[in-house]
């Protein structure tokens, strides 16, 4: 007879139905939350806040499997993994910039722009210096060396060369 009593127990208890707040407080969540996934169909609402116990606890697991399943929240973590690291190179370079180990972009345009206006001129005032030179000389080899020695003073002058900022 006891064993008949639990049984028609436990068949009571499946069948039980609870109001929106019991069914909140066993789900973890809010009753306003309750009755939206009733209006969206996850859960079952029987007459007015009647909700099937087991039937909804079952809905309601197999819901967060699908939305578990749904969410890519590897691909969150992968994201934020990526931004994090995009900060931290970046501050690695605002430091670097700060120790005058990095320049910056159009420092570096300037000078080179600077750098290349130097080496154009100081290359064509090559003819200009050695013309008056050879004027009048047969020799090649002679004419060869003061083109040399003409050549070696530029390279010098370049080589020294020292950006003016504002010039």
């Amino acid at each position: 007879m006891k064993e008949e009593q639990k049984f028609i127990k436990d068949i009571q208890e499946l069948t039980r139905m609870v109001n929106a707040q019991e069914l909140a407080n066993l789900l973890g969540c809010t009753t306003q939350y309750v009755y939206l996934l009733a209006k969206q169909g996850i859960l079952v609402k029987e007459g007015p806040s009647q909700f099937p116990l087991v039937e909804n606890i079952q809905k309601y697991l197999q819901y967060l499997l699908k939305s578990e399943k749904g969410s890519d929240k590897t691909s969150y973590w992968a994201e934020k993994s990526l931004h994090e690291r995009a900060l931290r190179q970046m501050s690695e370079l605002k430091l670097e910039q700060l120790d005058n180990k990095l320049h910056d972009a159009k420092a570096v345009e300037v000078v080179m722009n600077d750098m290349m206006a130097f080496f154009r001129k100081r290359t064509l005032a090559i003819a200009d210096e050695v013309a008056p030179k050879i004027v009048g000389i047969t020799s090649p080899a002679e004419i060869c060396d003061i083109l040399t020695d003409a050549v070696k003073d530029a390279l010098s002058d370049m080589s020294n060369y020292e950006f003016k900022e504002g010039v």
